[in-house]
């Protein structure tokens, strides 16, 4: 399908023709003419059944967003599609907005059920790129990139396009923006903090350790005790997001939920259970005592979702995102009141695994081609206001120019203090082809990039042939005692920690601790020689 300009309507390369039959016409003339007509039939058929490249049909493709839904999604939607229109009359894009708590576990069930996607997003927190190469859940690209993604492959440099491949093959598409993974924040009401606590201490100590101990918990609970006591703990504290600061300083081996790690900062990498370290040993010790007094509410054990409190102003009073650094972040955390959000790690780290973020084309896509047009076009010079009309919504409704002759923007708000538009700009390409949301913060982020440290594993890929039964007997036992060890509501939750290590020892974790080394081992020594 090739771009064309609007007003041209979309016509069918094959034009049937009929003519008036007259009672004199020779027999030779009738079997000309209707075998003219039956061509002309079988033409239409096959216009009419083909993909989007024949323009008789319109090519409905469906993309998977990651991000919480705003008001005013289905207006720039629509929007998006009437200006798309103007290169492709025949294209329209139906987006699915899937939150982060869901999303790995809807594109599981998609990919199982075999659902229609075209387009979707993949992170390096969210997904592990490689598995998801492995169990075929990608179209390798390679050529639909040489047909039509020429501004995908003259933008994109070429150690980035490296890390999407598997076997040879191009299986993602890199995402230009941060290439180092998002950092743990604290968020917390302003007002309150000032009034009851000391931010830049709990962010000093947490900086402090290279990984988490349990001063890392303990140094905020002046505060919790503080607002208790003046009766503002509104919900209590986000026990599952907070709980992700035991995983500081560690680097998942199989996917972003996997128990085996290594620790980034030791000299070589050691093969770790990292329920087993005493980072969630004192994690689950704190959240124990944390709901004995109170920090953590006493339903909690009946909440499908305790995130969903988070950012309301009597939700909860303390919680932990994944997110960029301050004054160069685009993905800052929408709150209903003012809030402090700071950086509790204090380093970049880039993974092994992939890129932080690409876009994929499922294996499920009904137009691949299609998808890969659109994707070019939204990295083209003339598809930029397309891109940025995704990014940030419509301008003077949903942002404005802080200076007309800057590309730096404020996003707009409704009366309730929430972005009427918010999304993070990854989902539909080069970051650096939008607008900033503070000046410099382009430049913050390729500085960044630079300075990040870089995994030793990069290129590594785990073969879990020999150990696949253990790992998924641990999944299991993971999925059982976790979630009731980071509520807290376990009444001797030592016993509970205690048997939950056992269980994993008896499955195997051992031996899947020492092949994942070994193929560690051996990856070193090849690639150092």
């Amino acid at each position: 399908m090739s771009p064309v300009k609007k007003g041209k309507e979309p016509v069918c390369r094959w034009h049937c023709h009929t003519e008036k039959w007259s009672d004199g016409m020779q027999k030779k003339g009738r079997l000309a003419a209707w075998s003219l007509l039956l061509l002309c039939i079988l033409v239409s058929g096959l216009c009419f059944s083909a993909k989007a490249e024949d323009t008789c049909q319109t090519a409905s493709l469906k993309w998977m967003i990651y991000g919480e839904k705003t008001q005013e999604w289905d207006r720039v939607f629509q929007e998006f599609n009437e200006e798309l229109h103007q290169f492709y009359p025949n294209m329209n894009v139906e987006f699915e907005v899937i939150s982060k708590d869901s999303y790995a576990r809807q594109w599981e069930m998609k990919m199982a059920a075999g659902e229609s996607i075209d387009i979707a997003w993949i992170g390096s927190e969210v997904l592990s790129f490689s598995e998801e190469v492995k169990k075929g859940n990608f179209m390798a690209m390679d050529y639909l990139l040489n047909i039509c993604g020429k501004d995908l492959t003259e933008q994109i440099p070429q150690e980035l396009w490296e890390k999407q491949k598997r076997d040879s093959n191009t299986y993602g598409i890199p995402v230009l923006g941060p290439l180092y993974r998002e950092n743990r924040t604290l968020i917390v009401n302003k007002n309150l903090m000032d009034r009851y606590g000391d931010f830049e201490e709990i962010l000093t100590v947490n900086r402090e350790y290279p990984y988490t101990e349990k001063e890392c918990f303990t140094v905020m609970e002046p505060f919790l005790e503080k607002v208790k006591e003046n009766h503002a703990l509104g919900k209590g504290v986000d026990y599952q997001s907070v709980c992700k600061l035991a995983d500081k300083g560690y680097e998942g081996l199989y996917g972003v939920d996997s128990p085996f790690v290594i620790r980034i900062f030791d000299e070589k990498p050691v093969v770790y259970n990292k329920y087993e370290l005493d980072s969630y040993r004192d994690c689950f010790e704190v959240m124990s005592d944390w709901y004995q007094k109170g920090y953590i509410r006493e339903d909690v054990a009946y909440l499908i979702n305790p995130g969903e409190e988070n950012g309301k102003i009597s939700g909860n009073i303390l919680f932990v995102e994944e997110t960029g650094e301050k004054k160069s972040v685009f993905d800052q955390i929408d709150t209903e009141y003012e809030s402090l959000q700071g950086d509790l790690e204090g380093y970049r780290y880039i993974s092994g695994d992939t890129g932080r973020n690409c876009l994929v084309i499922p294996k499920t896509s009904k137009y691949p081609k299609e998808a890969m047009e659109l994707l070019n076009l939204l990295h083209s010079e003339e598809g930029k206001e397309l891109y940025r009309l995704l990014a940030n919504g419509v301008e003077k409704t949903d942002y404005i120019r802080v200076r007309q002759d800057t590309d730096i923007i404020a996003r707009m708000t409704d009366n309730n203090h929430h972005y009427k538009y918010s999304v993070s700009p990854v989902n539909f390409g080069n970051l650096f082809h939008g607008f900033e949301l503070c000046e410099g913060q382009f430049d913050k982020i390729l500085e960044n990039n630079q300075q990040a440290m870089i995994s030793r594993l990069e290129g590594f890929e785990l073969d879990v042939r020999m150990i696949a039964v253990e790992m998924k007997k641990i999944d299991l036992i993971v999925q059982r005692y976790k979630e009731p060890l980071i509520e807290g509501i376990t009444q001797d939750w030592k016993t509970e920690y205690q048997e939950f290590c056992a269980e994993m020892e008896a499955a195997g974790s051992q031996k899947v601790v020492e092949e994942i080394q070994r193929q560690i081992d051996r990856f070193l020594m090849q690639k150092n020689s």
